[in-house]
């Protein structure tokens, strides 16, 4: 009896396993293909609220508003056939004038965005003295393609990019 329960425990084992190989088998074969933008400036239109003069510490929210070509393709993260996605990304402001090895563009953060006008809440510097503030708008569109048996077959990713810039001054 010992012996037959360890068969079937082997044999169930291994069915299991076989269904796991099969199930990445399904897709052997399918094709990721990407284009890009070649430069990081000019792709997408954009407004955004921060003075060119600011307190030290004191509080900032930026409104962002912009508009991308992908606008009339599909929203964001609303179609699961092409699914878009727009990630911002901010960086650490920069003090200007200052070389230093150890001083390098940092990503404080990014955030997924829902929509075209978003805000960045508590913005704020704590030294006075001249900065650049950065940012890079990443847009993004998965274009799913399926065969005629509705399996997908490929993948392709469309991406734009955007830096915002601007150099701030920091007072007391």
């Amino acid at each position: 009896m010992r012996i037959v329960s360890l068969f079937l425990l082997l044999l169930i084992s291994c069915e299991k396993k076989q269904k796991k190989e099969d199930f990445y088998e399904e897709y052997n074969g399918m094709q990721l293909t990407e284009s890009r933008t070649k430069t990081l400036r000019g792709n997408i239109t954009y407004t955004f609220d921060l003075p060119d003069t600011l307190k030290v510490n004191q509080a900032y929210d930026i409104v962002f508003k912009f508009d991308s070509p992908f606008d009339t393709i599909v929203d964001p993260m609303v179609d699961t056939i092409n699914f878009r996605t727009i990630t911002m990304f901010y960086y650490n402001p920069i003090k200007v004038g200052e070389r230093n090895e150890d001083i390098a563009f940092k990503a404080k953060d990014s955030i997924l965005i829902p929509n075209k006008l978003f805000t960045l809440g508590n913005f704020k510097i704590e030294d006075k003295g001249k900065y650049l503030f950065f940012v890079v708008i990443h847009d993004e569109i998965m274009y799913n393609y399926f065969n005629d048996k509705g399996k997908r077959d490929s993948v392709h990713f469309d991406r734009i990019f955007e830096e915002i810039k601007k150099e701030v001054v920091v007072i007391e």
